[in-house]
């Protein structure tokens, strides 16, 4: 008896059936859209059987529960989208290019410094560069994974915000993550990083006013640093359009163990006080809608 040879690559994409979860009021209550990009934990068996770290490593890239936190959108009647794979399989925060050289010599296009590190689209590496696979895919493979999970994240985002903009005027994209509670030096992060891409993806009242509802709550925050936004603020980023993007990463030591990956009496808080924050953003925004565009600076 001949036994087929299994293909790893195929078991994986057909776990992410859908890739993607996307919510859409009946009703929008104003142009606040929110994203959970890096939440998605499907980690396929035949992904595993291939990685070269356990499912509890591979955890530590993941936004871990922040899709679940922003489930308040539904009584707030705005949009959420999130990503059912993980960060480690597809980043749909990298441009679709940002490949190694390796994936790229059919297509004749160039590679970047932090894809050739193994942090492109499809990582092969996590941080501290431990390296993801025992096998890396092939150029095919990746190129299925574009196909079937990062362009259904990217089109489902274009369609929200094209369509809060029609409705208000205007649209305001929430990309929540969460980051690392300390430096590798074990120095603890603030509690909320916001990144506009150093004051280009949104207005300055915008930030302002988001920054002073955390601060309100007790959160101390910082503004582009370490992290100032990735590609979804850059790219979906344009308020001389009417279309804002800021990033909010979150300290995981807030809300979460980062051992057994249990929540901490923090996540109520968190989840709550993010409710608050984006009902209070509500008004303001919808304020705004109809305010003359102000060019990026």
């Amino acid at each position: 008896m001949i036994r087929r040879r299994r293909n790893l690559e195929a078991e994986s994409l057909a776990e992410f059936d859908p890739p993607i979860s996307v919510f859409q009021p009946k009703h929008q209550a104003g142009p606040i859209i929110l994203a959970s990009p890096h939440s998605g934990r499907v980690y396929p068996k035949a992904f595993l059987e291939n990685s070269a770290l356990s499912a509890q490593t591979l955890r530590q890239n993941e936004d871990a529960f922040i899709d679940e936190m922003l489930g308040f959108a539904r009584f707030l009647d705005v949009p959420l989208l999130t990503a059912r794979f993980p960060r480690c399989f597809v980043d749909v925060n990298r441009d679709r290019g940002e490949l190694p050289a390796n994936w790229l010599k059919a297509a004749n296009l160039t590679s970047t410094p932090r894809a050739e590190m193994g942090l492109g689209v499809v990582p092969t590496i996590i941080a501290e560069n431990l390296p993801i696979y025992k096998k890396v895919p092939k150029a095919a493979d990746v190129q299925a994974r574009i196909r079937l999970l990062y362009e259904p994240y990217h089109a489902a985002l274009a369609d929200l915000i094209l369509s809060t903009r029609a409705k208000f005027g205007k649209a305001l994209l929430l990309d929540c993550h969460s980051m690392p509670g300390f430096t590798l030096m074990g120095q603890r992060r603030p509690d909320i990083v916001l990144g506009d891409r150093h004051r280009t993806s949104c207005r300055p009242e915008t930030m302002a006013r988001l920054e002073d509802l955390f601060q309100a709550k007790g959160y101390n925050t910082v503004r582009n640093y370490p992290y100032a936004g990735g590609f979804v603020t850059s790219n979906y980023g344009q308020p001389e359009n009417n279309v804002e993007v800021i990033q909010i990463e979150m300290n995981r030591d807030i809300y979460l163990n980062p051992v057994t990956f249990h929540r901490k009496a923090g996540y109520a808080r968190l989840a709550e006080d993010l409710h608050s924050i984006c009902r209070d953003m509500l008004p303001k925004a919808v304020d705004m809608s109809g305010n003359l565009p102000i060019a990026a600076e």
